[in-house]
């Protein structure tokens, strides 16, 4: 009984202190890790942006009417089965 409730407060205690903020120097540090040099190609080399957008919609298209071939395909095999 006296064991249990040992028990039970130290499980309260230990649940209690996920919540507890974190101390500052632990963020602080994280802050410092995550600062990255600003990135610049290699040097020789250009940087070229690719236009993603054009691509995504080709693929979407492309995409989209393989969809639309599977589906008739499929229908055509349920008139075919009934």
């Amino acid at each position: 009984t006296m064991f249990k409730s040992a028990v039970v407060l130290a499980a309260v205690v230990a649940s209690a202190s996920a919540f507890a903020p974190s101390p500052r120097t632990f963020v602080s540090q994280r802050v410092a890790l995550n600062a990255e040099p600003e990135w610049s190609p290699p040097e020789g080399t250009k940087w070229v942006e690719k236009d993603f957008e054009a691509e995504i919609k080709k693929l979407e298209k492309e995409a989209e009417e393989r969809l639309d071939d599977k589906i008739a395909e499929l229908m055509s095999n349920i008139e075919k089965t009934g």
